[in-house]
């Protein structure tokens, strides 16, 4: 069985200019670092009242045969 063609990409709004951004918050910064290093595994970041509240780190380690 084909696969169909994947769907365009929606488009990407341009990044604020360096001048406009807002300082990244310390729990922003905690979300980075919880992606920085992880090769195989994801990131769950809960989010109430449009704070961020709680960050899962979940890794998998590969081990070669």
């Amino acid at each position: 069985m084909a696969r169909s063609p994947a769907p365009p990409a929606a488009p990407v709004a341009a990044p604020p200019e360096r001048g406009d951004e807002a300082p990244i918050s310390a729990a922003e910064r905690a979300v980075l670092e919880a992606v920085r290093g992880l090769a195989y595994g994801q990131i769950e970041v809960v989010v109430h009242g449009s704070r961020i509240v709680q960050i899962t780190r979940s890794q998998k380690l590969r081990l070669d045969d």
